[in-house]
């Protein structure tokens, strides 16, 4: 396979991980891991375009790093629904071995707290 295919699958795996950040969706953020890890490989190595196809490929990575951001926006706030899920229960950020709060969030008292995200 070429780069420019290459590249095109980094965009579609990076796509399938948008949208299951987006869901969210932990099964089809585990599905997309293997696609995304299989394109990232074959782009790891020395890249070949011909002349034909390096505009075309600037394209595709321009693409990806926009897609790629978006995937870090929707991870980061995801990440924050998740903290503040915890905190609104009176739970800390991070979990012991046995599935208790290794530490207590201070001040925060949730359940009094109605909230639906």
């Amino acid at each position: 396979m070429g780069t420019l295919d290459a590249a095109a699958r980094l965009n579609a795996s990076l796509d399938e991980v948008a949208a299951a950040l987006s869901a969210p969706d932990a099964d089809a953020l585990i599905g997309a891991e293997a696609g995304l890890a299989a394109a990232l490989a074959e782009l790891s190595g020395r890249l070949h375009a011909g002349t034909d196809d390096r505009a075309r490929l600037v394209v595709e990575v321009a693409r990806a790093r926009g897609t790629l951001a978006r995937c870090r926006i929707l991870g980061a706030s995801l990440a924050d629904a998740a903290r503040l899920t915890l905190h609104a229960h009176g739970h800390g950020d991070s979990y012991g071995r046995s599935g208790e709060p290794a530490r207590e969030a201070a001040g925060i008292r949730g359940h009094r707290l109605r909230t639906r995200l």
